[in-house]
């Protein structure tokens, strides 16, 4: 009887072993899939001694990390280009609130870092992506047989280098990170770097595929 019982519940022991074998596993490539997307995103070039400093917008972290730069004469020129602003901010300035724009801050950081007036440069308007910041900078700027660092966040820096290195043809291209925005192994427990993580893939997978946001005056 004894054996009789225990041949009864040996299936449902056998496939809840399954389950449980399937859950691991799952996990464990789940867990490698979060670590190697984090490695990655997680990219940064050795800064060089350039013809011009490209500070990328989306990030007040960024300009710090410029103005260190340039006090070490990395570059002779600081580049700012003008973002296209949210549309929430728009409500706001046409509620006759003050409320500066992304380019000003990114200055006035440069300035007060010690960064001169006369060495910060603007570029573009309503500029909305990283491919409209390479094609504006390329349109205002001659690269062509010069060196072009670039300065964004970690996370964001393989993909800057994709995009400027396309358009900014004859050019040697270097994307430094910001030291002034970690990113922790585990980026998946950070709320706010799982975000930019998650949303930084989708959009390199978007520009692979041909998607692009651009001005309505520029082509890719």
């Amino acid at each position: 009887m004894g054996t009789i019982f225990f041949r009864q519940r040996s299936r449902p022991w056998r496939w809840a072993g399954y389950a449980l074998a399937f859950v691991s596993i799952a996990g464990a490539l789940a867990y490698a899939g979060l670590r190697a997307l984090g490695w990655w995103v997680d990219f940064s070039d050795e800064p060089f001694k350039a013809d011009a400093l490209v500070v990328l917008a989306g990030g007040y972290s960024r300009p710090f990390h410029g103005a260190d730069l340039f006090k070490q004469g990395l570059a002779p020129e600081v580049w700012l280009c003008r973002p296209k602003a949210p549309p929430a901010e728009d409500l706001i300035r046409k509620a006759g609130l003050p409320f500066p724009r992304e380019e000003d801050v990114n200055r006035d950081i440069l300035l007060k870092a010690g960064v001169p007036a006369a060495k910060v440069r603007f570029y573009g308007r309503e500029v909305m992506s990283t491919a409209d910041e390479a094609l504006s900078f390329a349109s205002e700027f001659d690269a062509r047989g010069k060196k072009v660092l670039i300065v964004t966040s970690r996370f964001h820096a393989r993909r800057a280098k994709m995009i400027f290195r396309r358009h900014l043809e004859g050019a040697e291209v270097r994307v430094t990170a910001t030291g002034y925005e970690p990113m922790p192994a585990r980026w998946w427990r950070d709320k706010f770097m799982a975000q930019f993580v998650v949303l930084e893939a989708l959009k390199t997978l978007y520009y692979l595929l041909g998607g692009r946001f651009l001005g309505a005056t520029r082509v890719a």
